[in-house]
């Protein structure tokens, strides 16, 4: 099925790697101009050729706004935009400290705030877009082996989901999309069947599974879906 965005100038956060790598990846598969971006230069190693790479700390207002300069002069006006950076903390809320609370949000959270407002207006000026943010289950079930401040900042982006999609209306649409367990390199044997076991469809989902959903949100079959969190979870939440 033609997804209708060959050409389109898409920016994925955290792209060089795990699931931001699959994003960058499919989207390219789709035609797309396709930017990575990621805070570590050696990262652009990880990429597919064509793919091109801008490094840039997300967290930082002023690096942000740098970012959208660049694509809009190097590569073109932007028109999908995936919010896909972050990391984690498995730190207990004993443990937590309010550094460690301040660093996840500003990273997972803060980023899409910024960059979902310099864009936005740019993409309603013009007529259509897409932003998609990359949350988690541990955003509605408060983590099950993630911190506070790691399922907080994933809550806090199916708000931030919300409001956007409000004030990007009509012409441009902002979706989330919610994994649970997604196998990754990182993820260990352990680890894979010990959650598959409380999946319904017995596995770990996939990082191509979830660049997938990200190409469906970003295409023209889908202007009538907006504020909508899409679970990727393999019913292990249905809700």
């Amino acid at each position: 099925m033609d997804l209708g965005i060959t050409d389109k100038v898409a920016v994925v956060t955290g792209g060089a790697r795990g699931i931001g790598l699959a994003i960058v990846q499919r989207l390219m598969e789709e035609g797309c101009r396709t930017v990575a971006v990621d805070i570590d230069p050696s990262a652009a190693s990880n990429l597919p050729d064509g793919a091109i790479f801008m490094a840039c700390d997300v967290s930082d207002e002023q690096q942000c706004e740098q970012l959208v300069r660049d694509v809009d002069q190097q590569v073109g006006s932007l028109d999908i935009l995936v919010n896909n950076a972050g990391i984690q903390s498995t730190l207990t809320l004993a443990e937590a400290t309010v550094e460690d609370w301040e660093r996840v949000l500003k990273v997972n959270l803060t980023s899409a705030f910024i960059l979902s407002k310099l864009v936005v207006y740019d993409m309603k000026r013009r007529g259509w877009g897409r932003i998609i943010n990359i949350g988690s289950m541990a955003g509605k079930v408060g983590g099950l082996t993630v911190s506070a401040s790691y399922a907080g900042s994933k809550a806090g982006m199916m708000g931030l989901t919300k409001s956007v999609a409000r004030t990007a209306a009509p012409q441009v649409t902002c979706n989330i999309i919610c994994p649970a367990f997604i196998s990754t390199a990182m993820t260990s044997s352990v680890t894979k069947a010990e959650y598959s076991r409380q999946i319904p469809v017995g596995r770990l989902g996939t990082c191509e599974e979830v660049a997938a959903a990200v190409a469906y949100l970003a295409s023209t079959w889908t202007g009538y879906m907006t504020g909508e969190v899409l679970d990727l979870n393999g019913g292990m939440l249905m809700d």
